[in-house]
């Protein structure tokens, strides 16, 4: 009897612990919502004119030693801004995907791991010619070129994520408002 009821006992604490560690690593709709879709606000001005902003501002990076922003190389700026993108798509893909949030998930990671991947080929010999004092008129075509090659399938990605992030918002009953 004894034996019987420490197996219960012990399959009891299992089941348990399991429920416990099971709903500690669920993520709720919403907070599923705000990670995938609204962190895309990060990417919304993709392309030329983030660059060009980028370019007109002083190049500053966040030094930990000193907690606070200091003057950096345009490359290392836009590094840093890309690591930090980094960070956020690292987040989304720490979400346990299901059959509820698949989609959204899939289109989160598509368009960050798209602009991620686009920034470092684009943003960074841009940020460097800059450094290295190119001419106006080749960081200008430089930039042209990289809109004309990435921007169409970036609005691309963005929309999808919108529309997903917006039937997904809808099923879950998310205040949220949608400009596309």
């Amino acid at each position: 009897m004894k034996r019987i009821l420490n197996a219960t006992t012990l399959f009891l604490v299992l089941i348990a612990t399991s429920l416990t560690f099971t709903s500690c690593n669920s993520v709720s709709p919403q907070k599923t919502f705000e990670i995938a879709v609204l962190n895309s606000n990060l990417l919304s001005r993709f392309g030329s004119k983030e660059i060009n902003e980028k370019l007109q501002s002083e190049a500053m990076v966040y030094d930990q030693s000193q907690k606070k922003m200091i003057p950096s190389s345009y490359h290392d700026a836009f590094k840093y801004d890309i690591t930090n993108l980094e960070t956020r798509f690292q987040t989304i893909k720490d979400i346990p995907e299901d059959e509820d949030n698949k989609e959204l998930l899939q289109a989160s990671k598509d368009l960050f791991s798209y602009v991620i991947t686009k920034q470092k080929e684009g943003y960074l010999p841009i940020a460097k010619m800059k450094d290295e004092k190119a001419p106006d008129e080749q960081i200008q075509k430089a930039m042209s070129d990289f809109d004309a090659s990435t921007q169409t399938e970036a609005d691309a990605k963005f929309t999808k994520l919108m529309n997903v992030g917006k039937a997904y918002a809808e099923k879950h009953n998310i205040d949220a408002t949608f400009g596309i």
